[in-house]
């Protein structure tokens, strides 16, 4: 090399030198702001168009869009800074891009679940390391290597590469063990942030008490409004086209709870799935009802969590407190039929799950007397006769005055006085009988001691003398070939998706699945085709629908692994459990 030309290098890299010495100010790393930047267009998500946010960014500040667009859609956590202009690291890079694409609940699973896989980092960025680390496609290596390290503008751009192709196809699985379970849990692609953000409230058993709460909201200033559910009534607030809106909404309501929920639903092929997988042989499940605890309904997390289980999932379909659809636990008939919907049963010995139509005909008898059952936990009509049993009812409300009670007490007659004058008490070792019209006057003069049994003839002859039956559907698989009869469905059950929740069997395990739905960030549901097509990818050979929609909700080991609608999970009148 000529030396004039060794010269000029020399002067180039004296100028470089002094220029950064004299510019303290100029990094070498990418800035909070760029990556923020970086994340929102490799994502393809549209820009904020709305009024500044955080104090300290100037509105000519060159990634202020991007970084108002992060707040706006919830990305980032609401504050009144942001500082743009530090230096971000790989690991902090990753967290805003897993946040972006919805991930921030399977973070928050493997914060519960994965604790000190990542020692090093702060608590609230190592489960995105952890979640990043399993995810296909992988994530630029450098990422996961030296994830405190600063973050380079060439790792910026290997960032939005990935990100791009992560739009394309995305998944991510994980098994965790428990002690007689394991738990998997599944993310397939992308979500789409919601256009709009809302508060809502918990769900409210009957509409005078949702419309007790929004008249109590709107005394306070807000636009509350009253909105019906599948079978409950909720109170929303908004909507909101930023999320921190919603988010201090929220913060100024004492009372009822409220939580910022997704209002838009935006299309997504966001998918959640969480399932658990136990052998029935160690441990057999089983159907706890709420009543049996505390009351007509519960979460499933407190029945679980007072029935000593291990995992939990939700049952059947119900209206308010009542239970639909057939409903037998520990051989006793506590739901009559809904038609010949589909229905799974099983015994304690852990031999595995039957499937087959849930309809039944039961007939009660009082010494040489047998009559027609007409009602199970539910008022008969005239001319009728119904039990109520301890694990739906304390006593039973709404009980009419011109009915016949009998109380049942191990297995004999304890006592026999008119509805008029009773206080409708259902025994804990037994049950109570009300009769009308014809068998009340039949049963008049039953003595005390008088035998009483329940019979129970099934149109599935192999669900006869099983310990569990509960009758939801339509069915999905039976012995691997997927089930197409609606069994009076409506379109809008079957054909929309929805968060879903299957029982199934796998020919040595029992399941118990849940598909989120109903945000499109995280996951947007199934149908029951999609269901069905799911889980026979997964290796079921039989599977029953349960209830789904705001009930779908799986609880193991403690935690609530699921996200239902609206972020709380539904009171249900029993669960699975094991």
């Amino acid at each position: 090399m000529r030396p004039s030309k060794v010269l000029c290098l020399l002067a180039m890299i004296f100028a470089v030198i002094l220029t950064v010495t004299l510019n303290p100010g100029i990094s070498h790393s990418a800035t909070r702001g760029e990556t923020v930047d970086t994340v929102i267009r490799a994502l393809g998500l549209p820009l904020w168009g709305g009024g500044k946010h955080f104090t300290d960014l100037p509105p000519d500040h060159p990634f202020a869009a991007s970084i108002e667009t992060a707040a706006a859609l919830g990305i980032l956590h609401p504050s009144e800074q942001f500082y743009p202009d530090i230096d971000a690291t790989r690991a902090e890079a990753l967290m805003f891009s897993l946040q972006a694409m919805g991930l921030r609940h399977e973070a928050s699973l493997l914060g519960h679940f994965d604790k000190g896989a990542w020692p090093l980092m702060p608590s609230y960025i190592a489960p995105y390391l952890s979640l990043a680390s399993e995810m296909e496609p992988s994530p630029p290596g450098q990422f996961l290597d030296d994830p405190a390290g600063d973050l380079s503008p060439g790792d910026l751009r290997s960032l939005g590469m990935w990100l791009r192709n992560c739009r394309q196809r995305m998944e991510w699985r994980k098994e965790i063990k428990g002690e007689r379970s394991v738990l998997v849990l599944s993310r397939n692609n992308v979500g789409t942030p919601p256009s709009e953000w809302g508060v809502q409230s918990v769900e409210f058993g009957s509409e005078d008490e949702a419309r007790t709460a929004c008249d109590r909201l709107r005394a306070m200033g807000f636009s509350a409004l009253v909105h019906a559910l599948e079978w409950t009534w909720v109170v929303r607030i908004g909507p909101f086209p930023h999320y921190l809106e919603a988010w201090e909404t929220m913060m100024k309501i004492p009372s009822p709870e409220m939580t910022v929920v997704p209002f838009s639903q935006n299309t997504s092929h966001a998918l959640f799935v969480a399932a658990l997988a136990f052998d029935p042989a160690e441990t057999p499940p089983r159907i706890v009802t709420a009543a049996s605890v505390s009351g007509r309904r519960l979460p499933i997390n407190i029945i679980a969590e007072n029935s000593g289980a291990e995992g939990a999932i939700n049952g059947g379909f119900f209206s308010g407190g009542r239970i639909i659809g057939s409903l037998v636990i520990n051989s006793r008939p506590l739901s009559g039929p809904y038609g010949d919907r589909s229905a799974a049963g099983w015994n304690l010995d852990g031999t595995g799950i039957t499937f087959g139509r849930g309809d039944f005909r039961s007939t009660i008898t009082l010494g040489k007397k047998t009559l027609p059952l007409s009602a199970m936990n539910s008022v008969p009509p005239q001319g009728g006769i119904a039990i109520f049993t301890p694990d739906v009812w304390g006593y039973v409300t709404g009980a009419p005055p011109d009915g016949l009670e009998i109380t049942v007490k191990n297995g004999t007659v304890a006592g026999v006085r008119p509805s008029a004058v009773s206080n409708h008490f259902v025994t804990r070792e037994g049950f109570l009988v009300i009769a009308r019209g014809y068998p009340a006057r039949e049963l008049q003069g039953v003595p005390d001691g008088t035998p009483v049994s329940i019979g129970t003839e099934w149109a599935e002859p192999a669900f006869h003398g099983l310990d569990f039956i509960l009758q939801a559907g339509p069915m999905l698989l039976r012995e691997g070939k997927a089930q197409n009869s609606a069994e009076g469905f409506g379109p809008r059950t079957l054909s929309v998706p929805h968060p879903r929740s299957i029982l199934g069997w796998d020919g040595s395990k029992v399941w118990f699945i849940v598909i989120d739905g109903r945000d499109p960030w995280h996951s947007a549901g199934t149908t029951i085709a999609e269901t069905a097509a799911l889980i026979r990818r997964m290796g079921l050979t039989d599977a029953l629908n349960l209830d789904g929609g705001g009930s779908s909700s799986i609880w193991w080991m403690g935690k609530t692994v699921t996200s239902p609608p609206g972020g709380v999970s539904r009171p249900v009148p029993y669960a699975l459990v094991f």
